[in-house]
């Protein structure tokens, strides 16, 4: 299964919507994404952190599906387009001073209209 799957299984268990935009749920989760940053701000050793990063990618998912997108089609596009920041030749990305990864030159940004609903 995946992480898309296994969300909607539980979500399909609380009674709650997965293929179609619901508005009042959508800003559930959007609340408890909310909460979830801020207890791995507020996390002080790394269980508490990965308890957090885990509930976050949760409600994340759980909002996903709640807006009624096909979360695991944009997942493999986004995905699709990061690989594509991988230079060929090197077969490592360029990046900033901080880290962020840099765009190569004629790199796309994802579609992901046709996972929106």
């Amino acid at each position: 299964m995946s992480v898309f799957e296994d969300q909607k299984k539980f979500m399909e268990a609380c009674d709650q919507t997965v293929s179609v935009f619901n508005h009042k749920q959508y800003e559930l989760y959007k609340d408890l994404i909310r909460e979830e940053v801020k207890e791995l701000e507020d996390a002080e050793t790394h269980v508490d952190a990965l308890d957090a990063l885990t509930d976050i990618l949760v409600v994340t998912v759980g909002a996903i599906h709640s807006m009624g997108a096909d979360g695991e089609g944009a997942w493999n596009e986004v995905m699709r387009t990061n690989f594509a920041k991988i230079d060929s030749v090197t077969g490592k990305v360029r990046k900033r001073e901080d880290g962020k990864v840099l765009k190569p030159e004629g790199w796309t940004a994802p579609n992901l209209e046709p996972f929106v609903k």
